[in-house]
């Protein structure tokens, strides 16, 4: 019980300001000395890092349903009426509003307090021999995979919000990306440096769990209830619950997954396609699509799987989202509403997406409003009340969508159709492309696809950051200049610059 309050005290002495970086008092030192003083300490303090990133300040709101999908423009916007103080003030691209400065304030402070408590993780167990481990190698080969991806994986997302894309031929100073415990005076690294750093963190994440998710986890990772927490799944070959649900921690198909993303947003095609194909495999071998009853069915609101949880290769998990969605609701009604859903879906309104996700005459949906935040009611399945507290990161679909840009820009059309009708069949899009279609058309239509398979997980921003093009606002798209684009460093890291 003292190891777990120490545990759950280390956040307070690991929350700064990036340019304070964790001061080590004497205090602390100690504190740090029993808490890692065995394999069972190590094990509390990961679970600490994935208790952080699925706080609000990062993927349990800001990273998915919140900041990111309201900059991403998800939600109607038009008035205040729609969108909560901070929200509304992002959609309108007002850094210098209070309140949203206070929300990129947030991001920023405990996504470096995420990579600090990374930094201190691999560094203790570095230094550890492998049969300090309950587990021994694999163990230590697991944590530390899992901790060079997540540190990989912040930066990264800190990156995408503070910097210009890489598309824009920027060279020039990025943010600091941290890789020692304590870094007094964190240095700032140039845009290509940094997204290097980036690529050779999750590079080296995705050797490092290559056996742990593909061996020595293996049965858990080719079953659906075992890689996402499901009631009344029992252990899988696995010594205990540490290496259970390997989809809600880093693991070895998220960082291919990853790796695929990272290189896409730094403009090299050729490595997005190569790691987009690994992850595609074992999505086809292992993960499958979800089932057309399970996406489709506005009828019946029990069946519907609100997350698709078992095409995601890494999500987060926090049991208060539905209940935080719901206080915004409370002060504002009209919130959080879809828009423009008729145009981005217009000639395939048998989207599944669209049927089953939003659906604006299905009052079970609430007013116009997608289903992946919402708390069901009446005598719902418990596979899909399981998936309520997910935070989606990053799926499958994504793997397809970066293949499918990679073959039209090759000039490759008849295979890119081809992958791009059985992405749209599985969302029910009975309408199929074909390739008498030019690559223009296609590439718009991709547009669309990406947008509607990320609605509300927050990434349609930064679809169109990386291609460097206006966001898409129904019949007249936002115009985005780089002072929209890129998010000020908040004040209390620029003063010391």
């Amino acid at each position: 019980m003292r190891k777990l309050y120490l545990i759950l005290l280390l956040p307070i002495f690991w929350l700064t300001s990036c340019n304070d970086f964790l001061d080590v008092s004497a205090d602390n030192e100690l504190l740090q000395k029993e808490i890692f003083a065995d394999y069972k300490g190590v094990r509390m303090a990961v679970n600490g890092v994935y208790r952080n990133l699925s706080s609000t300040s990062l993927y349990g709101q800001n990273l998915t349903w919140g900041f990111a999908s309201a900059i991403g423009h998800n939600y109607q916007s038009t008035s205040r009426i729609y969108l909560p103080y901070g929200l509304y003030e992002v959609a309108s691209f007002d850094w210098e509003n209070a309140s949203a400065q206070s929300l990129t304030g947030s991001i920023w402070a405990t996504g470096y307090n995420v990579i600090a408590n990374c930094n201190d993780i691999i560094q203790q167990v570095i230094s550890k021999d492998t049969s300090f481990f309950g587990e021994g190698k694999m163990e230590k080969d697991m944590i530390l995979g899992e901790m060079y991806g997540v540190r990989a994986l912040v930066h990264f997302d800190l990156f995408r919000l503070f910097c210009p894309a890489p598309i824009t031929q920027n060279t020039g100073r990025a943010i600091p990306y941290v890789t020692k415990y304590p870094d007094l005076q964190p240095s700032y690294q140039d845009a290509p440096a940094f997204m290097d750093s980036v690529i050779m963190d999750m590079t080296r994440a995705q050797s490092l769990l290559a056996v742990v998710d593909t061996v020595f986890n293996r049965r858990q990772n080719t079953s659906v209830e075992h890689r996402v927490r499901s009631e009344g799944k029992g252990l899988v070959d696995s010594p205990d619950d540490f290496f259970l649900y390997r989809a809600t921690r880093m693991n070895y198909f998220a960082a291919n997954a990853l790796l695929a993303r990272m290189y896409m947003y730094n403009g090299d095609e050729e490595n997005a396609y190569k790691n987009a194909c690994i992850a595609y495999g074992f999505h086809k071998r292992w993960f499958k699509w979800t089932a057309n009853s399970n996406q489709g069915s506005v009828s019946n609101i029990n069946f519907l799987y609100p997350k698709r949880y078992n095409e995601l290769f890494l999500c987060f998990s926090n049991n208060d989202v539905v209940d935080n969605v719901e206080k915004i609701f409370e002060n504002y009604r009209y919130a959080l509403q879809m828009k423009n859903m008729d145009v981005l879906f217009a000639g395939d309104m048998d989207d599944y997406r669209y049927t089953g996700f939003y659906n604006k005459t299905t009052l079970a949906y609430g007013a116009k409003r997608y289903a992946t935040w919402l708390r069901f009611s009446g005598e719902t399945f418990k596979v899909v009340l399981d998936q309520l507290s997910l935070l989606p990161v990053i799926r499958a679909s994504e793997m397809y969508h970066i293949q499918i840009e990679y073959l039209l820009n090759k000039g490759r059309k008849e295979e890119a159709v081809e992958l791009f009708n059985s992405l749209r069949l599985s969302r029910g899009a009975k309408a199929k492309l074909t390739t008498d279609m030019t690559i223009d058309d296609l590439q718009q239509k991709l547009v669309y696809d990406i947008i509607r398979e990320t609605l509300t997980e927050g990434q349609t921003f930064f679809m169109f950051k990386r291609l460097n093009r206006d966001i898409f606002n129904g019949s007249s798209d936002i115009k985005m200049t780089p002072e929209k684009w890129v998010v000020p460093i908040p004040y209390s890291e620029s003063a010391y610059q």
